[in-house]
């Protein structure tokens, strides 16, 4: 049984909800702006997420950010968004402050309590 326009609905309104992860051409990805030693617990996280999800994301570094993308073969599932909304959370958290200038709507409060130093 495959998926109908509804599953579709549902996965890009929680997608939606996801700040800076981008669904393209059945990919999804996003570009975190980190440091070695945050691209390092990041990474730690995301093998634990994607082991316990069952995914293979492709994670790569760049100078400046942290590469994450998520392909498979008819497109992006349920279960890739709930990655993503883990590996988010752990950006949030990881990044601090960081993460609440990428996206505003933490700075007034969404997700405010996972950010560290608070």
């Amino acid at each position: 049984m495959g998926r109908t326009e509804q599953d579709d609905n549902v996965l890009l309104d929680a997608l939606r909800e996801l700040n800076g992860w981008v669904a393209d051409d059945g990919r999804l990805s996003r570009s975190l702006p980190l440091d070695d030693s945050q691209h390092a617990e990041l990474a730690e996280q995301i093998k634990i997420f994607a082991d316990t999800l069952g995914v293979t994301p492709d994670v790569s570094r760049t100078d400046e950010a942290t590469n994450i993308v998520l392909a498979r073969e008819g497109g992006f599932s349920l279960t890739d968004v709930t990655f993503a909304g883990r590996v988010e959370t752990a950006y949030i958290t990881i990044a601090g402050e960081l993460a609440a200038r990428e996206n505003p709507h933490l700075s007034k409060g969404r997700f405010r309590w996972l950010r560290r130093g608070e």
